[in-house]
């Protein structure tokens, strides 16, 4: 492709662009109200897609931030200073009873006075003390009694002390251990009530309240509910006819893009052009790995452009009626046909892709398109021999529904939501098909490529050119359909367009219909015209006919594909017999060898697998039939023979045929003369 195509597909791809841009920022743009809190709406307003209500959501994490209990932590320093302070408590009684008895054994005249300072004493120690029957109880029992409570008490507290507990949990750990040792020491129980006043007395709760954890606690729930923002669904009413507006509603508005300014406009074209911009500079850098005959013709390319770009501007008006309007098969129709089926799904993928918008960005609408477009590009783009137009529109449309129903049936949709997408999904899918196969002949027009169904049609016997061919040229056209049974094949076996081969081969060779009886094919035996002229003439008139059955197929309308391969199917080479015949004759004169390059084909070499199969074909049919070869070992050895001089004289560097290409047309070509050289049953006279 030359600098100036180049330039011009930049150009045109570059506004193709700009227009899509456009178009999808018109689609998705909402309409705008004039409303604001305090103002009343006077209709009904839904939601046109799904979108986290930040309002709501803010409400719901301060909610959570300050709904956090406050949290309380053990203190190790008030544990062991309630320990300390049974310790203490139990010491100090201790030294009261030490002083109930003098030195000689005799109850002490000051005990009264003694146990007035111990109450002092303990009063100064702690803010709480046990009333007067717990202090006669610990000064008259005995002294075991007395160790084994402080023991016990000691170990109550250790024990307490170690969990978390606040004023009421204390007082009912208390009671609980204190219970545990009336069970285990019941010659005591009439202690059990002094030691639970002591413990109570002086010991206290541990749990402190902890402002750092409770400050994270409250910022981490607020995070929590912040990262998962309260949805609201598509076609949620958000405001009703008749209602005030709050300050919930108007950031519902202000959320749904609804209450905009020339600002918001500006953001949300800046949003959708790099979007579209991203999408095209992957679509750039797939093209760029690529390589593809038929996209650099430009007027296939216009006619791409603009089928691209007819779904995205129906999408703008049909996506509001459903998000299941997949029309975007019209364009994948078109394109695999002409493309192939590998762009044909690139391609429309990327555009799916650039309408998402337009759909809200509906999850069921990409799902259900992408399982459209694969199997619309598979048989829409298929190579083989057939093609039927209501496989391309059943089975894209039944393959759209039943991916509706396997989606409605993963979410669970209401038996109304299946019907709905049914509907909507089968109709536009049927339509959007249809409508590009009815539209293709226009393609044609505009574009001179070719379709299946052209081909379908130009195979046709009613063809004029056919019709001519068998009644002026009725050996070429003989030829003309064995080569075209061989191409086939070859192009099968290789995975090369075979209906294209096929077809194609019948019309190779319409050139000859200028001078019919000077090919060997045409001629009645016994008479060959070539005999009164010269070699050089002769040749002029047998290389003639590719430049003839160009001139021909122009005006005949046929596609451009057609005359490449017309033009190209005997690419540079030379007619050998009658290139032999002139060195013979050069020879007997003593002159040298004439130039070859006045013997050659004034054409191409092939330029696809296709046109290169053509070639093959057209040249082992006409050597196997003059050479009336019958063994299948010998025609392999002269299919081999033929394919490697093609090789030789460089006839194959543009095609496109790997090595393991050419066995398989070797083997292809042989399993056809194979089939059509068995021997038949001798049926009597």
């Amino acid at each position: 492709m030359n600098k100036a195509s180049t330039f011009q597909k930049v150009v045109v791809s570059i506004l193709c662009v700009a227009l899509i841009v456009l178009i999808v920022f018109y689609g998705y743009r909402p309409v705008s109200y004039d409303l604001s809190v305090g103002s009343v709406s006077n209709r009904d307003i839904y939601a046109q897609r799904s979108f986290i209500d930040s309002y709501q959501t803010v409400y719901e994490a301060v909610l959570a931030k300050n709904s956090v209990s406050p949290i309380f932590i053990r203190s190790d320093e008030i544990s062991e200073q309630s320990i300390s302070n049974v310790e203490l408590f139990y010491t100090i009684v201790k030294d009261a009873r030490n002083q109930r008895l003098d030195s000689f054994g005799m109850p002490s005249d000051d005990w009264d006075q003694t146990v007035q300072n111990m109450k002092t004493q303990l009063a100064q120690e702690f803010p709480t003390v046990p009333d007067d029957s717990t202090y006669d109880a610990l000064l008259s029992m005995s002294s075991s009694a007395f160790n084994l409570l402080w023991d016990k008490s000691v170990s109550i507290a250790e024990i307490i002390m170690m969990d978390n507990v606040n004023t009421d949990s204390l007082n009912t750990a208390i009671d609980f251990r204190v219970s545990q040792f009336e069970e285990n020491y019941s010659e005591f129980v009439a202690y059990s009530q002094a030691m639970r006043d002591v413990l109570s007395s002086v010991m206290t709760p541990n749990s402190v309240f902890d402002s750092d954890a409770t400050d994270e606690a409250s910022e981490n729930a607020y995070i929590t509910v912040m990262n998962s923002p309260i949805t609201v669904d598509k076609g949620t009413k958000i405001i009703s006819s008749g209602d005030v507006v709050t300050e919930h509603m108007y950031q519902c508005l202000v959320d749904l893009e609804l209450v905009r300014s020339d600002t918001s406009d500006i953001l949300i074209l800046a949003r959708i052009a790099a979007y579209i911009v991203i999408l095209a500079v992957v679509l750039s850098v797939y093209y760029k790995r690529r390589s593809s005959r038929t996209i650099t013709d430009m007027r296939i390319f216009y006619a791409l452009v603009i089928t691209y770009i007819i779904p995205i501007v129906a999408s703008v008006y049909l996506s509001e009626f459903s998000a299941l309007m997949i029309v975007s098969l019209f364009f994948t129709t078109i394109a695999s046909t002409y493309l192939g089926t590998r762009d044909g799904i690139v391609l429309s993928l990327v555009e799916a892709i650039m309408m998402w918008p337009l759909y809200t960005f509906d999850s069921e609408y990409i799902f259900v398109t992408v399982v459209g477009i694969v199997i619309t590009a598979t048989i829409a783009g298929r190579v083989n021999r057939s093609y039927n137009s209501a496989s391309l529109i059943i089975m894209p449309s039944l393959s759209c529904i039943l991916a509706v129903i396997i989606y409605n049936a993963i979410f669970s949709e209401p038996l109304s939501g299946y019907i709905e997408s049914v509907v909507w999904t089968g109709v536009s899918a049927l339509l959007s098909i249809i409508l590009a196969i009815g539209i293709m002949p226009i393609v044609e027009l505009f574009s001179r490529v070719v379709s299946p169904v052209k081909l379908l049609e130009l195979s046709q016997p009613g063809n004029p050119l056919l019709k001519r061919l068998f009644m002026e040229a009725p050996g070429t056209y003989s030829h003309s359909m064995m080569v075209s049974s061989l191409a086939d094949a070859a192009a099968d076996a290789v995975g090369a367009d075979a209906l294209f081969c096929r077809v194609a081969s019948y019309f190779h060779d319409i050139g000859k219909l200028e001078n019919p009886v000077f090919f060997t094919e045409n001629q009645s035996e016994g008479y060959n015209p070539h005999d009164g002229l010269t070699v050089y003439d002769s040749v002029n008139i047998i290389t003639a006919h590719t430049v003839d059955g160009v001139k021909l197929a122009h005006k005949y309308h046929l596609p451009d594909s057609f005359i490449e391969v017309i033009e190209e199917h005997h690419g540079t080479t030379y007619p050998g017999y009658f290139y032999h015949k002139a060195c013979m004759e050069a020879e007997s004169k003593g002159l040298p060898a004439p130039d070859v390059e006045e013997f050659k084909y004034k054409g191409r070499i092939p330029s696809s697998k296709e046109s290169a199969i053509i070639m093959i074909a057209d040249t082992c049919e006409a050597a196997i039939r003059s050479n009336k070869l019958t063994d299948a070992t010998e025609i392999e050895n002269l299919i081999r023979k033929l394919i490697k001089s093609k090789i030789d004289q460089d006839q194959l560097n543009n095609s496109g045929l790997s090595f393991d290409d050419i066995e398989k047309i070797v083997n292809a070509i042989k399993r056809v003369y194979a089939g059509s050289l068995h021997e038949r049953i001798q049926y009597p006279s």
